[in-house]
């Protein structure tokens, strides 16, 4: 049996620390092109509602967890890609959380990779306020690089 004295401070704070990044998760804001912020339209946390970029404001409907494959959004809705679609230009919206592969999403160097490897695009490299976000191949443009903080 193990008690605070024989393992230490110092190598209970590191299991600790070990144990936290296991499966880890942080809330972030996730911001692009024209530095606006990835936002749930409307702060509606219904199936279905579209997914868009919108001046950063850090509303809960700005406020992302990501972690374990999944983007969480607004109501703890996951980053869900519309029907199962991986078409570019299919939209992106939030849904509730069900494992499969259309909410399966990876956060590397800039991008976010979904489903088939299709990044996270903002529709026709706009950064208005309102612009819809979709898939599409990747091909590196500034509408696809994604900043989180």
């Amino acid at each position: 049996m193990f008690t605070l004295s024989s393992i230490g401070r110092t190598s209970l704070l590191g299991a600790l620390l070990l144990a936290a990044s296991v499966g880890s998760t942080m809330a972030a804001q996730i911001v692009g092109i024209g530095g606006k912020c990835l936002d749930v339209r409307g702060g509606s946390s219904a199936d279905g509602t579209p997914v868009q970029l919108w001046t950063c404001h850090g509303g809960p409907n700005q406020n992302w967890v990501i972690g374990n494959g999944e983007i969480r959004g607004f109501g703890g809705k996951c980053l869900d890609v519309r029907g199962f679609s991986t078409q570019p230009g299919t939209a992106v919206q939030i849904w509730t959380c069900h494992g499969g592969g259309n909410q399966a999403w990876t956060v590397m160097d800039g991008d976010i990779r979904g489903i088939r490897f299709r990044c996270l695009d903002a529709t026709g490299g706009s950064s208005a306020n309102g612009t819809p976000l979709q898939i599409w191949t990747c091909h590196g443009g500034s509408n696809q690089k994604w900043l989180v903080r």
